[in-house]
């Protein structure tokens, strides 16, 4: 009886070479199929990150002008998608993110119209208001500016009221 114990094969444990290579072979697949997915999806994360972080300045200079008692703004140069503001790295120029672009809105401003727009914050926590729309491509995001309130927003374009004026 011992010797047909002795026969029987026992469970193998562990993996063989070929279950191995199969497995490194779908990884390989799967890592290479994985960043083109990635970058389809990254410019609409690249455009949302850039328009909250634009509105995080805009609050950080409307709360400077607060604070300070003196009035503070912004300036956002349309034609080569670059802005500016007085208390945030000493007034250096910086540039949108490449790919992404500021457009004007849908009030039909004259071309003729100097391509720069400034947001002017006040100590009593008024502004001079207005939107500014961002842009990559297809997908846009606006940054609203209420002139009383001073309120900063990022919504999406279609939730801008009809009569809200456009700046940009």
């Amino acid at each position: 009886m011992k010797a047909n114990a002795r026969l029987r094969p026992t469970p193998s444990r562990g993996f063989t070479l070929i279950e191995l290579m199969l497995v490194l072979l779908l990884l390989g697949l799967l890592a290479g199929l994985t960043p083109p997915l990635f970058e389809k999806a990254f410019p609409s994360l690249k455009l949302k990150a850039a328009a909250r972080d634009l509105a995080q300045e805009i609050r950080y200079i409307q709360q400077t002008a607060i604070l300070t008692g003196l009035p503070s703004k912004v300036e956002f140069d349309l034609a080569n998608n670059a802005y500016k503001s007085d208390h945030v790295n000493s007034g250096e120029v910086r540039h949108l993110p490449e790919g992404l672009q500021f457009i004007r809105g849908e009030s039909g401003n004259s071309p003729n119209e100097q391509p720069v727009l400034v947001f002017k914050f006040f100590p009593d926590g008024s502004s001079s208001g207005g939107s500014l729309m961002l842009d990559n491509g297809g997908r846009r995001f606006a940054i609203t500016v209420d002139w009383l309130t001073s309120r900063v927003q990022v919504v999406e374009p279609g939730e801008l009221k009809a009569n809200d004026p456009f700046k940009v």
